[in-house]
């Protein structure tokens, strides 16, 4: 039997794992964590957000920034 920490790949991203809502490109669970709002939903990514907006907030919507 495999430990859970051989299967654990934190830059992956799974087919279910977290999604942008804006364009729906597959994000992995730390870019969500990083760059999503508070509950970690991502509104914006590399393929339709620039890192500028994603570092500045310009692409969560007002009432979530950070």
């Amino acid at each position: 039997m495999r430990s859970p920490q051989e299967d654990w790949r934190p830059m992956e991203s799974s087919t279910a794992g977290p999604r942008c809502r804006n364009c729906g490109t597959h994000v992995t669970q730390q870019f969500a964590r990083v760059f999503g709002d508070n509950g970690d939903v991502v509104h914006g990514c590399p393929s339709c957000t620039t890192y500028r907006e994603m570092q500045s907030g310009g692409h969560l919507p007002g009432d979530r920034r950070r």
